[in-house]
């Protein structure tokens, strides 16, 4: 019994940590496009621009956008999980 506690401690330090780095990932985007658009940001506008360009461009530019997205592109297992 107690090893499955260790399990369920680990368990929940990564779940804890995972939505830390989330956390983390979240506010260094939302900085990247505060600078970006400065007076003018808002989290609709920031929304709206992104729908627009990605439904707007071909598959071939999506690709070429996924390649260079790295640091941002979420791990398939949280895909996954939602």
């Amino acid at each position: 019994m107690n090893n499955i506690n260790v399990v369920r401690k680990k368990i929940e330090l990564l779940k804890r940590k995972e939505v830390e780095l989330e956390t983390k990932e979240a506010i260094m985007l939302y900085r990247k496009f505060l600078k970006i658009l400065g007076n003018e940001y808002s989290s609709e506008l920031v929304v709206g621009l992104v729908s627009h360009a990605r439904e707007n461009k071909s598959q071939k530019l999506k690709g070429v956008w996924l390649q260079k997205a790295t640091s941002f592109r979420p791990s398939q297992v949280a895909l996954q999980a939602n």
